[in-house]
């Protein structure tokens, strides 16, 4: 070899380890700034209107764009966002918010109190916005102090969680495009916000491409950019996962994780959600809107088995009660629907559904018709046609015959009135409910059985639930609202389940347990908890890239210099 040669090489590498042994705390004390993100999402949004959305995809890309007075984090503690502090006054019912100054506009147009005042003041004029938060029902008026200071004035005094939950969560919009808008009708298209990302490109039914907000109020996003894909197959994110053109997958089936796992460069991450999966019988068709016909099918139903098989045994048999067992309001004496195949068909037979005709396996009703119904179910979530598959099977052992009928999200979703369309047109559906806070908001039940709310209203009550129960159920929720005593509380929410584990206005499965991986090989500062995955609001703002993306310092040159001299190639990394 070169004399030459050799002892440039010796040089070079020398320095190249002095380097490797300095310690990455001094080396990377700083963010290093750049690199785009990439992470996947399941289906296409139905609109980017936040007050007429209604899927948890089109909340998960608003998340990007739109902030709020306060957010939650990932242990679930509120957190001051748009504002820096509130306060209350001596009788609990007038909150003041001091607002964060400094704050713009993706379009360069200041946040001011105005917009905040504005926003409030749309939902409180029109009870017909789809996604108003039902405190607005009990709000007398808003008062902008000064710039920096905003007040509601309630006509009780609410709770802490009532407050922080369901009013400072909701995001506020600019004033001077909403103004001049349908609030009903308005797409939202090229949406402004003031979050941590701009919405710079949209390809329906391919992806979604965010710009980090450089004048964001907040440290972060470090990340130059942040693309969110629509992949609706799992093998074909983890063959992008693997290849390294996604950064993160959620969902992967065990042999598809145990497979990551090989790869240093991919790291799991394993949670409970506050989701859970229900099989929705429409009421408002016969035998449906028999309480004991629902319950012989829940007894039917081998839960346990569907957790196991469908969802890979991630997550938990949800109780009848609907709501989360891990939770402070919790009923663990409800009465419970353990899978027991002869007291079904028992129930069944005492309600005279025998199979009287042709001794085909098919029970029948009183009028000869068998009892054949078609389950809907969205074709973009696979784990929840494989459930559908499965209740299919478990229903023949008990004479009820279950065709499965998948079909995409948004047909489903218009199909059953989830979108105020009132269609309810479907038998059966499967379907899940996210984000009810039911482990630690006391008004958790009114959102899914309030019969003057949203969700538990005629306009998108999706079983179509009616008669004493649920106008019982009702009466207990507004109860809630108007006591600050938790002892109360806590016992008319204990009224509550028993009532719904009794009656069945949904059948709850499973709650949902979540897998995500997610590269390590080029970014760092990721933030995850018990109940939260990587691919979050928090580390959207905290990732960063491990090494520069381009025009590296000095200590980066060292290394550059080594691969050009031993290998003589250098590799662009993708960012």
């Amino acid at each position: 070899m070169n004399r030459k040669l050799l002892t440039t090489m010796t040089i070079v590498l020398t320095f190249s380890m002095m380097v490797s042994l300095v310690p990455n705390s001094i080396i990377a004390q700083d963010p290093i700034y750049g690199g785009t993100l990439f992470t996947p999402m399941g289906s296409d949004i139905d609109t980017l209107n936040m007050f007429t959305q209604g899927t948890t995809y089109s909340s998960y890309i608003l998340d990007h764009i739109y902030d709020s007075l306060v957010k939650y984090d990932v242990d679930n503690v509120p957190q001051p966002i748009l504002c820096t502090a509130w306060e209350y006054d001596v009788t609990g019912e007038i909150w003041t918010f001091t607002l964060r100054e400094g704050i713009v506009w993706h379009d360069g147009t200041p946040f001011t109190a105005d917009d905040v005042i504005f926003t409030w003041e749309m939902l409180l004029a029109d009870d017909t916005i789809p996604r108003r938060s039902w405190i607005y029902d009990w709000i007398d008026g808003f008062t902008k102090i000064d710039e920096t200071h905003v007040s509601v004035d309630f006509s009780y005094a609410p709770g802490y969680a009532d407050v922080m939950i369901d009013f400072a969560t909701g995001y506020i919009v600019p004033e001077h495009i909403w103004d001049t808008v349908d609030v009903h009708t308005f797409t939202n298209d090229a949406a402004i916000g003031c979050g941590p990302f701009k919405l710079a490109e949209y390809e329906p039914a391919q992806f979604f491409r965010f710009e980090a907000h450089t004048e964001y109020h907040l440290d972060g996003p470090y990340v130059a950019e942040k693309v969110v894909q629509i992949v609706r197959e799992t093998e074909a994110g983890y063959y992008a996962l693997s290849t390294g053109a996604l950064d993160i997958l959620d969902g992967a089936p065990p042999d598809l994780v145990d497979v990551a796992m090989v790869d240093p460069a991919i790291e799991k991450h394993e949670w409970l959600q506050d989701y859970w999966m229900y099989l929705g019988l429409n009421q408002r068709i016969y035998p449906m809107n028999i309480k004991e016909f629902r319950q012989a099918v829940l007894y039917g139903i081998n839960r346990s088995e569907i957790v196991d098989l469908a969802r890979y045994g991630r997550g938990l048999t949800c109780p009848a009660s609907a709501s989360l067992p891990y939770g402070e309001y919790y009923n663990p004496d409800v009465r419970d629907y353990q899978f027991n195949v002869a007291l079904a068909n028992s129930m069944l037979d005492d309600l005279g559904f025998l199979d009287s005709i042709g001794d085909d396996g098919i029970r029948e009703d009183a009028n000869g018709t068998d009892l054949a119904f078609e389950v809907m179910v969205s074709a973009e979530a696979q784990e929840s046609v494989d459930t559908a598959s499965l209740i299919a099977g478990y229903m023949a052992d008990i004479g009820i015959d279950v065709t499965v009928k998948p079909v995409l999200f948004d047909v489903l979703w218009h199909e059953i009135g989830g979108d105020g369309s009132q269609l309810y047109n479907y038998e059966w559906c499967l379907l899940g409910w996210v984000g009810f806070w039911s482990d630690i908001h006391p008004n958790w039940a009114s959102w899914l059985f309030n019969a003057n709310g949203n969700w538990g209203g005629d306009s998108k009550n999706i079983p179509g639930w009616s008669g004493d129960p649920r106008a019982n159920v009702t009466a207990l929720c507004e109860e809630i609202f108007l006591t600050n005593d938790e002892d109360e509380k806590k016992d008319l929410l204990d009224q509550i389940q028993v009532i719904v584990a009794e009656d069945l206005p949904y059948l709850p499965l499973n709650i949902l347990g979540g897998v995500t991986l997610y590269r390590v090989d080029e970014f760092k500062g990721w933030i995850m908890g018990s109940t939260t995955g990587p691919d979050n609001w928090e580390s959207w703002l905290s990732i960063q890239l491990i090494e520069p993306e381009s025009g590296p310092g000095f200590l980066a040159l060292g290394a550059f210099l080594t691969i050009v001299v031993v290998v003589g190639l250098v590799r662009k990394r993708r960012r």
